[in-house]
């Protein structure tokens, strides 16, 4: 059982991974975006007279990287089946579309992770800024978990994703929200308190400011507690593969019983 398990992830991993390798609009995402979000919100701050929050600006873009890639992944590789007219066959096949997302979705958000580097490295050409991190193993293990988290996360997205054709225009309208609400464009204390709830049940909130936190970018951190922030980031990620299992388990139960996606 643990070895087909195995046997599938890495099977959609490994193939998720060369189809991206070729992907045009993959690549924008990995290396040309977060070049663009760094450029601009760096100088916005810079603009702004907030030159202490040029590292807090480039964290934040980072992440904006690492999740484009995988809400657009999620989003692509749902209406990637739809359009093949695979997405039934997996859903009829032995094999479970929940493991085949899952690999495909980790394969696109382990090379997120470079999007991280893309935008510390355009901060230091362009910006001359100098970004030290002072607890390097804090930093990769952050990381790390963000990104497992967002793959869950994206996992979860994507369950929903199947009962939809317009998944690759739901992808673009959710991308800004969490952007917002997760204090990637600017710190969370400026937007109204009734949104904190909101804000904290998203892991990239608690992904940026750890990762603030272990380069000192010059911002009050949410919580001080380090160890807490990564096992909430944990119990979210954990949250949301239970999600992503149950609802589709529902929805694979109304596929089944109506005879096809087209009539869900």
């Amino acid at each position: 059982m643990i070895q087909n398990t195995w046997r599938i992830i890495v099977g959609a991993f490994k193939m998720q991974m060369r189809d991206r390798l070729t992907h045009n609009s993959f690549q924008f995402v990995l290396f040309v975006q977060p070049v663009l979000f760094t450029l601009l919100t760096v100088g916005l701050y810079r603009f702004a007279g907030k030159q202490d929050l040029s590292v807090y600006g480039i964290i934040g873009a980072g992440m904006i990287g690492v999740w484009n890639a995988n809400l657009w992944s999620s989003g692509f590789i749902v209406d990637g089946e739809r359009r093949s007219n695979t997405l039934e066959l997996l859903l009829a096949s032995p094999s479970s579309i929940e493991l085949v997302l899952f690999g495909k979705s980790l394969s696109n958000a382990l090379a997120s992770g470079l999007s991280i580097f893309v935008t510390f490295l355009t901060g230091v050409l362009v910006f001359r800024v100098s970004i030290g991190i002072e607890r390097p193993g804090l930093f990769i293990a952050s990381l790390a978990l963000a990104i497992f988290a967002m793959t869950c996360l994206g996992l979860l997205i994507g369950t929903l994703f199947m009962l939809t054709r317009a998944a690759g225009n739901m992808a673009q309208v959710l991308n800004y929200p969490i952007f917002i609400l997760s204090g990637l464009t600017f710190p969370i204390t400026t937007l109204p308190l009734w949104t904190r709830p909101f804000s904290f049940g998203l892991a990239t909130t608690w992904a940026n400011d750890t990762l603030a936190q272990t380069v000192n970018a010059g911002l009050p951190p949410l919580s001080s507690n380090v160890a807490g922030n990564l096992l909430w980031m944990f119990a979210l990620a954990i949250g949301y593969l239970l999600a992503a299992h149950f609802l589709f388990r529902r929805i694979e139960n109304l596929v089944r019983r109506m005879g096809g996606l087209d009539k869900v």
